[in-house]
């Protein structure tokens, strides 16, 4: 069902949250991370062996077509493998500099890139953003009783959050139909619309719950992609790269893949729900071709990169904003990230599409672990990550010092890739052996 596509990221970031630490011995490119030095010590060579023995079981069972898996611990890569196909027809394997898709793993790095427009004082997270963008000072909410006026702005941290109040038009709720028949999917009109065009059209929308209230995924970060426009005076991709991507070296990282690296590009997969993994051409409802330039710089779900890119942002995230001898992020903006922001009014369990149950929190633009109840899947508290509509997900935990990237590219994310990192998971975080 389509909207189990987009609920999927939910689930799958934090049952594939934890996602692996291998081999004892560093890679030769990026193996060292900004942080520690010291030897790893949670992960054995056994543990190196399951993982990948678990990567090529599904494979040969036609769950994934591939996969990189890339383990960080105290600062230094302990695992960085690459198994199986980027391009199965052609036989192309996936490779260490494979490029994916991220999709909704775009929306850590919003987040990140409005922190610094934070740092540097230009904004507050408490601001109403219509005082930034006016077209959204009169929004409307759907209620039992019809349309009527919000009682609260939106502010910053509401879209940061995902408290807004904005869906999405494959999620079903309130005013699906009214996304639907404006075809407000950004994903979809990616190549078609600039990033302006979309916030207004997204005006016009009825919120599905007052700004504050309650949890819903949806297009806050498209709105936020604006935000930086208006406050940097540059377009979101440019901002972007000058404050975060560049700095963190990731240089394989943009909202298209240029010519010269189209190669490098995996193929996109369907999964049925019967287990039948067919050819996913990039047609128009998975935002058109990613070799092609967009017009819209979407922050919800537009970037492409490598799992080694996305890891030198993943250990900034778990150095405290810093990165070799640059502060991408203050040490605050860093804690709010990855801490709780929803406060009791959310109850225990506010994120009940995560498929976790109680314990699940959410900082900015990511899963926080409140807790590990009996039954949940391994993990430990402190933990922080997210997960993209075909299949890539990432995490770091504070706790044990691990940062770990889980990709394949295989859409929708809920079926042979989160048994993936489940797999990959458990073994991690399996209890020492003592005998």
């Amino acid at each position: 069902m389509v909207s189990k596509r987009l609920i999927a990221p939910l689930r799958h970031a934090f049952t594939a949250i934890g996602a692996t630490l291998l081999t004892a011995c560093a890679i030769a490119d990026k193996s060292s991370l900004g942080s520690g030095g010291m030897a790893p010590q949670r992960l054995t060579q056994e543990r190196s062996q399951a993982i990948d023995e678990a990567v090529e079981e599904l494979i040969a069972g036609g769950q994934i077509p591939g996969a990189v898996v890339m383990l960080a611990e105290r600062g230094q890569v302990v695992h960085f493998n690459a198994s199986g196909y980027a391009d199965i027809e052609n036989r192309v394997p996936i490779a260490k500099d494979t490029i994916f898709r991220f999709y909704s793993m775009t929306k850590p790095l919003t987040c990140a890139t409005v922190m610094t427009l934070r740092d540097d004082g230009l904004i507050d997270l408490d601001d109403p953003i219509k005082d930034y963008l006016p077209e959204l000072a009169e929004m409307r909410v759907r209620t039992a009783n019809g349309d009527m006026p919000a009682t609260r702005d939106i502010t910053i941290r509401h879209l940061m959050t995902h408290t807004s109040g904005f869906s999405y038009a494959v999620l079903p709720g309130v005013a699906q139909q009214d996304y639907v028949d404006a075809d407000i999917f950004a994903i979809r009109n990616r190549l078609s619309e600039s990033l302006e065009d979309h916030v207004k059209r997204l005006a016009r929308m009825p919120l599905v719950a007052e700004p504050g209230s309650m949890w819903n995924y949806g297009e806050s970060m498209g709105v936020l992609g604006r935000l930086v426009e208006v406050v940097s005076g540059k377009s979101f991709g440019d901002y972007m790269k000058e404050r975060v991507l560049t700095p963190l070296d990731m240089d394989d990282t943009d909202f298209h893949v240029p010519a010269d690296k189209s190669d490098r590009l995996a193929q996109l997969y369907n999964m049925s729900h019967a287990g039948v993994m067919t050819n996913g051409a990039d047609d128009i409802q998975y935002g058109g071709s990613y070799l092609e330039k967009p017009k819209l710089e979407y922050g919800g779900a537009g970037l492409v990169g490598t799992a080694s890119d996305y890891m030198t942002f993943a250990q900034m995230l778990l150095n405290g904003g810093r990165s070799g001898d640059r502060q991408i992020l203050s040490e605050e903006s860093v804690r709010m990230i990855t801490s709780n922001q929803l406060d009791e009014s959310f109850g225990e369990s506010p994120l009940a599409a995560s498929g976790r149950g109680p314990g699940i929190g959410f900082g900015l633009c990511g899963l926080v672990i409140r807790d590990v109840p009996d039954g949940a899947p391994p993990g430990a508290v402190g933990e922080y990550g997210w997960g993209g509509w075909a299949s890539t997900n990432f995490w770091i935990d504070p706790k044990n010092e691990i940062a770990g990237l889980v990709f394949t590219q295989v859409i929708p994310d809920d079926i042979g890739s989160i048994e993936l990192s489940s797999k990959v998971r458990g073994v991690i975080y399996a209890p020492e052996n003592t005998e």
